[in-house]
């Protein structure tokens, strides 16, 4: 059978993808059907065909799985948010032990044992931090997210993933905003983000250029929400993000305070932070289960963010070193130091790949490497000059088992071997799985 776009076919769906997509086969081609889950058969439409695989969308289900659940959001299927609604939680978890299992063994020619996926104690509502898209309909504000690969906005400011002090405001405000209007013509998405206790929250509008009367509109949004500590604008910002542009405070302090395993943090806007912090809580004791301390060691925490690992590591370590390239999340990591009293932890502002050959020319010995790198993985230099260190022990943060397994084999032909694969769901409801690794040397 020769498959065309906009032809319909019967698959039996065998797999998951990293999008939540289920995965069947058809006649040597791997076909992506979203909203299929492993253990169906379906009825689906070939929507575009691209080499060793296509794409397809779910007309019917002819077998329906057993770990299918009724999804509760309204707008599930058309917004481009969550992917596994449809699957009950616990086969979600499954789902994502077997991706990373499955994924180490294909890319990295690595068959070892994967534990069973750490749950969020929160299946929804668990995000502190979201980015909502906003368009201006017939007068109104709609705040919500793009269908998949358009720019057609569905309005979903009741988002279930969002923590409940978010999603109050998010659902508020745009009558709050309606007043200015004019102002904010041209504003693209608000990011609310809350700390853990819900007890602080930062409010981030969007725009092309400065908002007039800016200052007004943040004084009355502060009075009206009791809790919200910050406004910020982020002017001129690229639409692939918030970082960049031109960043102004409007009303409020500069910053949210977190508690994050009995460290104290004071988190700039544009700093990176896991955004599902009861997990991440989880996340941050392994990797210091993993790291195995005993005082001595001199610790490397790369990709350090705003230096959670770090602070985690400085009391068990005799220094910690902490590297990013991201100036201002470096500042709250010096300021989180310092808050702390961990006089053993420094961070440099730079790229790993720089600074690392720098530290080896200097003579740092390094006992244990924690890497926490974006979802684009390690920088190919940047594991060659840690493979010029030569840690006993790298343990691995990641949010993408593909770029994980391609730098788990560098770092396997460097001289290193997988000890413990752990898989932890950040984002459940989602095809993203975070996982940590424990690499020792032979």
């Amino acid at each position: 059978m020769v498959l065309t776009t906009g032809a319909e076919i019967e698959i039996d769906i065998q797999g998951f993808a990293s999008s939540g997509s289920g995965v069947g086969r058809l006649d040597g081609l791997a076909v992506f059907v979203p909203g299929a889950l492993p253990g169906e058969r379906v009825l689906a439409l070939i929507t575009r065909l691209r080499g060793k695989f296509a794409e397809a969308r779910l007309l019917s289900i002819v077998r329906e799985s057993a770990e299918r659940t009724q999804p509760p959001c309204p707008v599930f299927g058309r917004c481009g948010g969550c992917a596994m609604q449809q699957a009950d939680y616990n086969f979600q978890l499954k789902l994502k032990r077997g991706f990373v299992y499955d994924t180490l063994r294909r890319i990295a020619k690595i068959d070892t044992a994967v534990s069973e996926t750490i749950a969020s104690p929160e299946p929804y509502h668990y995000r502190h931090r979201m980015h909502y898209h906003a368009a201006w309909v017939k007068g109104k504000l709609h705040l919500g997210f793009f269908i998949q690969r358009s720019r057609i906005l569905v309005e979903a400011a009741a988002c279930l993933l969002a923590a409940p002090p978010i999603s109050s405001l998010a659902q508020v405000l745009p009558d709050m905003l309606a007043p200015f209007r004019g102002e904010l013509v041209d504003l693209r998405g608000v990011v609310l983000r809350c700390n853990s206790s819900g007890e602080q929250m930062s409010l981030i509008l969007l725009v092309n250029t400065p908002i007039m009367r800016g200052r007004e509109l943040a004084r009355q949004l502060q009075g009206a929400v009791s809790n919200l500590t910050e406004v910020w604008e982020c002017a001129g910002a690229p639409r692939n993000g918030t970082y960049g542009g031109h960043w102004q405070l409007l009303a409020g302090q500069s910053y949210l305070s977190e508690q994050l395993c009995g460290r104290e943090f004071r988190l700039s806007p544009a700093a990176f932070t896991q955004v599902n912090p009861a997990v991440a809580e989880r996340l941050y004791q392994l990797v210091g289960s993993y790291a195995a301390l005993t005082g001595a060691e001199t610790v490397l925490d790369l990709y350090s963010g705003a230096g959670a690992i770090a602070l985690l590591l400085a009391g068990r370590a005799a220094q910690v070193i902490g590297v990013e390239s991201f100036e201002p999340a470096v500042a709250d990591a010096e300021r989180a130091a310092k808050l702390n009293g961990a006089d053993n932890c420094r961070f440099i502002c730079g790229a790993v790949e720089l600074v690392l050959p720098r530290l080896a020319e200097q003579g740092v010995v390094v006992d244990v490497a924690v890497l926490d790198p974006p979802r684009a993985g390690c920088d190919a230099a940047a594991l060659e000059a840690l493979l010029m260190l030569q840690p006993r022990r790298i343990i691995y943060v990641s949010c993408d088992p593909a770029t994980l397994a391609r730098d788990l084999r560098r770092l396997a032909e460097g001289g290193y071997q997988v000890g413990a694969v752990q898989p932890l769901d950040m984002f459940p409801q989602t095809g993203h799985v975070e996982c940590v690794v424990l690499i020792t040397k032979l």
